[in-house]
């Protein structure tokens, strides 16, 4: 889940409230996190093993991260495009099993997707920014 989806209520004297974000504040149009960090969430020692942009203007990008024995998949909002209302999702199939993360109008990235693969199993990657998509050949071995 992302770290900016839950926000915290303070109170404050007067019946005035004043929302907190919980995680990483970033400036508009800036993606406070990187591939690594997101797949850090549930398990360490993730590496990018590849990428794929999404969109014409590279608006979002899609992450394929492995720590030895488990795959990671995430789909990052860039630039100007972070925090905007367009839909997003990454999917990671390892053997005949396939999980999903979105679509849905998350404001920094979708993910994390993961998934052991102790036996070397073929995976295949993917991720969707709005209408744009992107399906990974198989990587076996």
């Amino acid at each position: 889940m992302n770290g900016m989806k839950r926000l915290a209520v303070v109170a404050l004297g007067g019946g005035m409230a004043l929302a907190a974000s919980v995680g990483t504040a970033a400036a508009a149009g800036t993606q406070p996190f990187t591939p690594e960090q997101v797949c850090a969430t549930v398990g360490t020692g993730f590496q990018v093993v590849e990428s794929q942009p999404l969109g014409t203007a590279g608006e979002a990008r899609v992450y394929w991260l492995n720590n030895g024995t488990s795959n990671c998949v995430v789909t990052l909002k860039q630039g100007s495009y972070v925090g905007n209302s367009v839909k997003v999702s990454a999917s990671l199939t390892t053997g005949a099993t396939t999980k999903v993360d979105g679509p849905s109008a998350f404001k920094y990235y979708a993910g994390p997707v993961t998934q052991a693969n102790p036996s070397g199993e073929c995976v295949v990657y993917g991720g969707t920014y709005g209408s744009y998509k992107f399906t990974s050949q198989p990587a076996c071995g």
